[in-house]
This record gives structure tokens, C-alpha cells and sequence, in this order.
């Protein structure tokens, strides 16, 4: 009987130890608020914004956010009569862009330190990533710019980060 009671309560640990996971909704929920708003408040254009920003936990892996922007408001074909952009405004659109885009890095790279610090609850060793994906019109000349960044590190690296370059430095940065 004394072996029986002691499988119950090691499977009921063990069962309970599956069952909470190191992050919930509710804790990802105001890390992806502050992103949404460091996103909207990036650069003076109302409606860069595209998608709301969604936190999702993987268990032995970490957390994952992911938004889509625009870098700077654009007009499409049939929008109050736009049928097709001129050379020039290909080029500056293009160019103000690339401007631009320094920017974004460098607010995704404040925000992965950001949420190192208030997902508490994160395992050090698992990572923190954030994927933006930059919308673009068909009518653009994409050359060199992204249509997806993807920043990731270890918490740990995060947190043991002191300034910027040491933050830099614990980021691995992809751009599709």
C-alpha cells in the first residue's frame, strides 16, 4: 500500500509538472502590448502597424513574438484613384526605407532585452525571438530590404547584456 501511495504521488507531481507551462498568456500578454506600442510610436505615420503583435510559448525552447508593419505608409493600385507609381515615387519610397530600417532594428533589439527582463518566469537557458514581417507593394523596389527580420537570443544573454553592443552582440539577426 506504502508503494502504491508513493507511485499516486509521484505521477501526480509529474502530471502536475507537465500541466504548468513557464510561460501562460496572461504573462506574455503586457510584453506584447509594449511592443505593439514601441512599433506604433516608431515613426510619425499613423497605420504602420498591420498585424497586432502574438506571443507564443514552446516549451524547451522559449517564446516567440511576431508582428507586421509597414516602414512607411504607401498607396495601392486603386486607392482614391492611384493606378500606378512614377519612377520617383518608386525611388523615394525605396529610399526612405532604408532610412528606416536601422530604426526598426534597433527598437526589436531594445524590445528582445525588454522581454528578457519581464518574462520572469522564462527558463535563462531558453530564447527570446522576435520576427517582424515588413509589408511591401507589389509596385516596390525591394531590392535589399527584407520582408522578414528575425532577431533570437538566450535570456540569459539578454540579461547579462550591460549596453547596447553586448546586447547586439547576444542577438543572432536573420533577414529574409
Amino acid at each position: 500500500m506504502k508503494h502504491f501511495l508513493s507511485l499516486i504521488l509521484a505521477a501526480s507531481l509529474l502530471i502536475a509538472a507537465v500541466a504548468d507551462p513557464a510561460l501562460t498568456r496572461s504573462m506574455m500578454a503586457p510584453v506584447e502590448k509594449k511592443i505593439d506600442q514601441r512599433l506604433e510610436t516608431l515613426f510619425d505615420e499613423p497605420f504602420l502597424v498591420l498585424g497586432m503583435t502574438r506571443g507564443l510559448y514552446l516549451e524547451k525552447y522559449g517564446v516567440v513574438f511576431s508582428a507586421e508593419l509597414q516602414l512607411i505608409s504607401t498607396p495601392g493600385v486603386n486607392t482614391f484613384g492611384f493606378t500606378s507609381p512614377t519612377k520617383e515615387m518608386v525611388a523615394s519610397t525605396r529610399n526612405k526605407k532604408l532610412v528606416r530600417l536601422p530604426i526598426l532594428k534597433d527598437a526589436m533589439r531594445s524590445q528582445l532585452a525588454s522581454a528578457a527582463v519581464a518574462l520572469e518566469k522564462l527558463p535563462p537557458e531558453e530564447k527570446v525571438v522576435l520576427g517582424i514581417s515588413i509589408f511591401r507593394r507589389s509596385w516596390e523596389d525591394s531590392t535589399g530590404l527584407p520582408a522578414q527580420i528575425v532577431m533570437q537570443a538566450n535570456r540569459k544573454d539578454l540579461l547579462a547584456a550591460r549596453n547596447a553592443a553586448a546586447i547586439e552582440a547576444a542577438i543572432r539577426t536573420q533577414e529574409f
